[in-house]
C-alpha cells in the first residue's frame, strides 16, 4: 500500500532528525533551508519588527542545534520547532513589554509578490494590522491557525495549553478579528489568509 504524502512527510522529517542529532552538517543546512520562510514569518507576525524577528530567528535555530539530543519525538520537529521561537518570543515580551515594534503592517513582507493585484495587497496589510490588535495570547492562535495552518492538537503542543483552551481561545479570537474586519470595512479577509498560506 502506497504511503500517503503526509506519511512520507513525517518520515522524512524523523531520518531529518536523526542526522541533526549524528552531527550530520548537510542535515542543518536542509533542515533550515525547509522551515526557514514559515519560522521566519511566524516570528516576524508576533514580534512586528524585521531586526527583532531577525535575532530570534538566528536563536531559535541555536536552540534547535545545541537541544536536538533532547527531542524525543512526541511531537513532530515542526511543532517543536515553533514552540521553541513562541517561547522566545514570550521572553521578549516579557524582558522588552514597553518597547515599541514597528507595526507590522509596515515591516518587509515576504508574502508581496509584483504578480499579486494592488488591492489584495492592501486588504492583506490592513487584515494583518487588525491581528497586532489583538491580545497577544488571541494573536498566537490566529497566526498558528490561519497563516500556518496547525491544528487544535498541534497548537495545544507549540502553545503548551489544553485543546480545550486553544478552541475557545481560537473561536473567540475569530469573532473578535471578524468584527474588527466588519468595522474595518476590510473586504474579502479569506483572500488574504489564502494568499498567505500559499506562500508560506
Amino acid at each position: 500500500m502506497n504511503k500517503s504524502v503526509a506519511e512520507l512527510d513525517i518520515q522524512d522529517e524523523s531520518l531529518l532528525v536523526e542526522r541533526l542529532k549524528q552531527g550530520d552538517p548537510d542535515a542543518v543546512n536542509e533542515v533550515v533551508d525547509r522551515y526557514q520562510k514559515q519560522l521566519y514569518c511566524f516570528i516576524l507576525r508576533l514580534v512586528g519588527d524585521q531586526t527583532t524577528a531577525e535575532d530570534i530567528f538566528q536563536d531559535t535555530w541555536l536552540r534547535v542545534i545545541r537541544s536536538i539530543g533532547y527531542f524525543r519525538g512526541e511531537a513532530r520537529f515542526s511543532t517543536w520547532l515553533f514552540q521553541i521561537a513562541l517561547n522566545l518570543c514570550r521572553n521578549l515580551a516579557r524582558q522588552k513589554s514597553r518597547r515599541s515594534f514597528v507595526p507590522i503592517e509596515e515591516a518587509a513582507d515576504l508574502s508581496e509578490d509584483p504578480e499579486v493585484d494592488a488591492v489584495k495587497i492592501l486588504q492583506a496589510q490592513k487584515v494583518r494590522k487588525l491581528v497586532t490588535s489583538l491580545p497577544v495570547k488571541m494573536r498566537e492562535m490566529i497566526v498558528l491557525r490561519y497563516y500556518h495552518d496547525f491544528s487544535d492538537i498541534e497548537i495545544a503542543e507549540i502553545t503548551g495549553h489544553p485543546v480545550g483552551t486553544v478552541k475557545s481561545r481560537l473561536h473567540r479570537a475569530t469573532l473578535i478579528l471578524r468584527n474588527k474586519i466588519e468595522v474595518s470595512g476590510v473586504m474579502e479577509p479569506c483572500s488574504e489568509e489564502e494568499e498567505e498560506n500559499e506562500t508560506d
